[in-house]
């Protein structure tokens, strides 16, 4: 794995605390009770988990956690998705989530159709607020870092 997509990773996680801590390019091997296996993609061959086991910390970047969803590929961690719960208030991806999140990024975020994001390399980090699939159709933020859809694909 890309050491600039692990310095990154570490970058991005650096201004949160919490337990539940996945980063690309660690290894994992996902275990029947802390995870459940939601999809492979065929295109990818990437084996995509949700989080089931218990959160020691529930709150990220000042929200609290819904839902952790890894993205494997032999046995490296490849994408991470954080589906945060939005305060009542909270309108799209509130300013101060956007605020935290760039301050841990060496460059800055761009804002795309409801999507504030960034490639860094061979990395993808957005944020967006969102209520499909990948959130479990409930209103969620959701922060995701994935390594390039053209790395995967090999």
């Amino acid at each position: 794995m890309n050491k600039s997509i692990l310095i990154i990773s570490l970058l991005i996680f650096s201004l949160s605390s919490f337990g539940q801590k996945y980063y690309l390019g660690d290894d994992l091997t996902p275990t029947t009770d802390k995870f459940k296996l939601i999809g492979i993609s065929s295109q990818t061959n990437v084996y995509s988990y949700q989080y089931i086991g218990a959160f020691t910390d529930k709150y990220f970047y000042g929200r609290q956690i819904g839902d952790i969803i890894v993205g494997i590929k032999n046995g490296k961690i490849v994408t991470t998705i954080y589906n945060l719960i939005p305060e009542k208030s909270d309108v799209g991806v509130p300013s101060d989530i956007i605020e935290l999140i760039q301050k841990t990024l060496p460059f800055p975020l761009a804002y795309r159709n409801g999507i504030y994001g960034v490639n860094i390399d061979n990395t993808s980090i957005s944020i967006s607020r969102t209520n499909n699939a990948m959130t479990f159709n409930k209103d969620r933020i959701m922060f995701l870092t994935t390594v390039k859809q053209s790395i995967l694909s090999q």
